[in-house]
Order: C-alpha cells, then structure tokens, then sequence
C-alpha cells in the first residue's frame, strides 16, 4: 500500500481551500502526517479557528495512529544531509533555517517508505542529490 507523508504547503493550502489536492488524499494509498510538518502548522496558527482545525487534523492523524516522530538516529541522519547540502549545494543553514525542518521531512518519508507530497521542489530536489528518498512534486 502506498504511503504518502504531506507535506506543510500542502496541508496550508488545504486549509485556505479544501478542494485543492482532493487527488492525493482521495487517491490510493494512506496518508501520514509529520510530527515536523504538525509543529510548522501549529507555529502558524495565530487564530482561534485555526488552532482548532490543527487539534482536529492532529487528533485525527493520532487516533489513526499515522503521526512519524523521527527517532535519534533520522536526527543524526538529518543533520549528516545538512552537511553535505552545505559542502556539497552551499547552502547557507543562517539563511535558510526551513532546510532542516526539510531534511528531517525528507527523512521521516524514507524511515517509513513514504512518498513525500510537497510544493518545495527547489529544497527537496537538493536534497535527493545528497539522500535518497521519494517526492512527488505538485
């Protein structure tokens, strides 16, 4: 069975428009939801209305029991992947604080076979040259 992680854009766009990307959640497969990707939504979740569609989408992702919490070792692997982007793609972490929240998505993906669904190609795309792992780019 297909296991899709979501990723942040996605699920924001969702929100704003619930019939954007109807095919991913409805086509086959089971979708999972990243304890990363669940921290960026809460962080952005200012009013009361969208503090509770996060409790909802989490309680959800909990009951059903497709939360992936990335253990100590997908961190360590995570922080070898910002490693190699910065020797390898000079990529300056001080400016671009998200590709770490990314390399720990990207990991979680690969830790339970998982296609990651994302709109951030340019990021995930430099980190399938350092790590190997599945994205679907929308």
């Amino acid at each position: 069975m297909l296991k899709k992680l979501i990723d942040t854009n996605i699920l924001i766009d969702r929100f704003l428009n619930p019939d954007l990307y109807k095919d991913i959640f409805l086509s086959d497969g089971i979708a999972y939801l990243s304890s990363i990707v669940l921290m960026e939504i809460r962080a952005g979740a200012h009013t009361k209305e969208a503090i509770n569609s996060v409790k909802e989408l989490s309680n959800f992702f909990k009951r059903v029991d497709r939360i992936v919490v990335p253990s100590t070792k997908e961190y360590e692997q995570a922080g070898e992947i910002i490693a190699k982007l910065q020797s390898v793609k000079n990529y300056n972490i001080k400016k671009c604080a998200s590709i770490t929240n990314d390399c720990l998505i990207a990991v979680s993906a690969r830790s339970i076979g998982a296609v990651l669904y994302t709109q951030n190609k340019k990021d995930f795309q430099a980190i399938q040259e350092v790590y190997d792992f599945k994205a679907t780019y929308v």
